[in-house]
């Protein structure tokens, strides 16, 4: 290629790129709601859309339960050497 020719595509991009794939089953009938945010999200705009849930709140939810956990974890470890 030469120097006056345009680079096509998108830039390289100076970080490293990490890729996460999920997979999961949601109920009808349950998760109706979670059901029609997927539906109503436009092709190709599934990553964006889930990133941009996940910092409306998502993830203080999921921080939440695991710190949960291991107080209740430590708290049985605490009773059993008590």
């Amino acid at each position: 290629m030469s120097k006056t020719q345009a680079i096509r595509g998108r830039p390289r991009l100076a970080c490293r790129v990490r890729i996460f794939r999920v997979q999961f089953s949601l109920r009808e009938g349950e998760e109706d709601d979670l059901i029609r945010f997927f539906e109503a999200i436009p092709a190709r705009r599934l990553s964006s859309a889930l990133k941009t849930a996940l910092r409306a709140g998502g993830m203080r939810a999921a921080q939440t339960a695991d710190e949960d956990d291991e107080d209740e974890l430590l708290d049985s470890v605490d009773s059993f050497f008590a």
